[in-house]
């Protein structure tokens, strides 16, 4: 899963980390779909004008990694064929140089250009450190953290993974007076490790794995995803619930051992009504 050329340049702190695979994605029909509304054509025409690229056509991968305080992103890309002085352009925006590596922005935040085909954008003083690190050897990343990337299948477009260090902390009265929510803070101290992962092909097939200190963790993951399902389908609007009964009943959560694995799926209509509606619902709310 992980891109070789990029692993040696991920920082040894990073406690979260994941990728949009656009080469592959871009080959998908839930991509041609996207690709064919106008809104997005427009967004993509405004987005290449601005930084002098065209992801539609140049952008192969991205990468970030997260400390828990910032994040740094890793750009696969055909720079060779790309025209960088729209950037340039950009006020305050300056070619700098460290090392012999080129950088372009800024004091505060830049891109640095590792080569041909890589680049990593985040705040300058750390694209220095990256720099840096690559004198002395690459950042020792957690081993367990990269073994439990490995694990996400081949076939994910969209994925992530996260040490505990990285997953959100709630107080114990925080999550409302559900017990199913009360549970919440609990359950989430209880994983060591999450994975995502998303196969956009045709619509969305998802998988999320809870790596669990325990068998019984394991199993209240379980139970309160099912809960979580159940009480969509009694609380939602019923133009929403209608739209997301086929995304609900798909849902299917497995528990082996100390983990536990949900997964979901919609196809691309249920995608697109599920966006109708939803923007429709978000259009009549008050500003």
């Amino acid at each position: 899963m992980l891109d070789p050329a990029l692993l040696p340049l991920i920082p040894g702190d990073t406690i979260s980390m994941g990728g949009i695979r656009f080469d592959a994605f871009q080959k998908t029909e839930t991509w041609k779909r996207l690709a064919a509304s106008p809104q997005w054509s427009r967004q993509m025409d405004e987005f290449t004008k601005e930084v002098g690229f065209d992801p539609r056509k140049d952008l192969m991968e991205i990468l970030w990694a997260s400390n828990g305080k910032e994040s740094l992103f890793f750009v696969r890309n055909r720079f060779s064929q790309m025209n960088i002085e729209p950037l340039v352009r950009r006020e305050g925006f300056q070619r700098l140089a460290y090392k012999g590596y080129p950088l372009l922005g800024d004091e505060e935040f830049a891109a640095l250009f590792m080569n041909a085909s890589t680049a990593v954008v985040g705040r300058t003083a750390r694209l220095r450190q990256i720099i840096d690190s690559r004198d002395s050897g690459p950042g020792n990343v957690s081993k367990e953290l990269l073994a439990k990337a490995e694990t996400i299948p081949a076939s994910a477009h969209l994925w992530m993974v996260a040490t505990p260090a990285a997953l959100p902390k709630f107080e114990a009265d925080s999550a409302g007076t559900s017990n199913m929510l009360a549970n919440l803070p609990r359950l989430l101290n209880g994983v060591q490790y999450l994975t995502i992962a998303l196969d956009m092909t045709s619509g969305v097939d998802a998988q999320a794995v809870a790596y669990c200190v325990d068998d019984q963790c394991a199993k209240q993951w379980q139970n309160t995803i099912k809960g979580l399902a159940g009480i969509a389908r009694i609380t939602l609007p019923e133009a929403q619930r209608t739209q997301m009964l086929p995304l609900l009943d798909s849902v299917e959560v497995q528990v082996n051992g100390t983990s536990t694995t949900t997964k979901f799926k919609a196809d691309l209509a249920t995608l697109e009504r599920l966006q109708s509606t939803f923007s429709a619902e978000v259009s009549r709310r008050p500003n």
